[in-house]
């Protein structure tokens, strides 16, 4: 190869290894920006651990603010609880919408998928009840 193909050749080289570097750090430092809270308690604890880190509440502030979160948790599940029936009645307008739109054969793929999701989101429910139970003892 002459001089120029080869000085063509690493520059090439050269180039995507610093893209591909490039692209590395700046997945890294957005995954350690973005919240990796897995539920609500591990939320939860991230929230308080910040607020005694940048804040240094005192012990009395600390149990004061799990309070407060309680009390916040304890009103957003009556509004949540409150609007439950008129929830459901919009969920099931929707599927019934959706199956109108589908084909007979698309249709049990459909309540299958419904099904799924409706377990995986009882299922965190549950994992969050266990793991309030769990803060609580």
């Amino acid at each position: 190869m002459k001089r120029n193909q080869w000085a063509a050749l690493l520059l090439a080289v050269l180039l995507f290894a610093c893209g591909a570097g490039i692209g590395a750090l700046a997945d890294h430092l957005y995954e350690g920006r973005s919240v990796s809270a897995k539920n609500a308690e591990d939320f939860r604890q991230r929230y308080i651990n910040e607020m005694q880190s940048r804040l240094k509440l005192t012990p009395d502030q600390r149990n004061q603010l799990e309070a407060i979160l309680d009390d916040t948790k304890a009103k957003v599940k009556a509004v949540r609880d409150s609007f439950h029936p008129a929830m459901l009645k919009i969920k099931q307008e929707q599927i019934s919408r959706v199956k109108s739109i589908l084909t007979p054969e698309q249709i049990p793929a459909y309540e299958q998928l419904v099904v799924d999701r409706e377990r995986r989101a009882r299922d965190q429910e549950e994992r969050d009840r266990q793991d309030e139970r769990r803060r609580r003892r």
